[in-house]
């Protein structure tokens, strides 16, 4: 399974058979007009039964909470208040935790309810979001195997001059200048293995 970062929210799931958006934005980020998803996951909202059900040269959309299972992709959402889910997404044995725009901690009950997380994609970058030092609190009591930072500042990423840059978050998590780079993209096959601490994947901001 590959994990690209396509700018705000934004991921890329591209598994064996089925290619899912994880929170694409009403307007357009660079390359997302030539994304095809297969699945379409959204952290805000709620399901329309309409964008849920098959149609023909069109994407299916899950949005809300509840289970969900989609052309092999297995989706739990969990409501996380004001309209917004937490939506764990499982696709080729990967399970795929993004909080969205979460901007406080979560509950034991909500933990508890997301399970064992292999990929924890989490804004990093403050405003209307997770600041570097919350993000970071976050990443260390739901304990991921990894985390994939979004809505840090990016040339690469319109309209995210007001965030922190991602450097901010690295130092938080204890990363030493120097010692990480930006990657074009994340490549996992199948589940992840147990580790003491979480790494922490940077994707740079690019199109599809």
């Amino acid at each position: 399974m590959e994990i690209t970062y396509l700018g705000q929210s934004c991921v890329r799931l591209r598994g064996r058979e089925t290619q899912v958006l994880v929170d694409p934005p009403e307007g357009q980020l660079p390359g997302l007009g030539r994304t095809s998803p297969d699945l379409v996951v959204r952290t805000e909202g709620r399901t329309d039964p309409e964008k849920l059900r098959p149609r023909q040269g069109q994407s299916q959309e899950i949005v809300g909470p509840g289970e969900f299972e989609v052309r092999g992709v297995t989706v739990r959402g969990v409501y996380s208040g004001d309209g917004r889910t937490i939506m764990r997404v499982e696709i080729d044995d990967v399970r795929v935790v993004s909080v969205g725009r979460l901007d406080r901690q979560l509950t034991e009950e909500e933990i508890d309810a997301l399970g064992h997380v292999d990929v924890l994609v989490a804004p990093v970058g403050g405003g209307d979001a997770l600041a570097p030092a919350a993000a970071t609190k976050l990443v260390n009591t739901i304990s991921p195997s990894i985390v994939v930072p979004v809505r840090y500042r990016s040339a690469g990423s319109p309209g995210s001059g007001d965030y922190e840059p991602v450097d901010t978050f690295a130092k938080e998590m204890g990363l030493s200048e120097g010692t990480y780079e930006a990657v074009a993209k994340l490549n996992l096959n199948g589940a992840i293995s147990g580790s003491d601490e979480s790494r922490v994947v940077i994707l740079e901001p690019r199109g599809a």
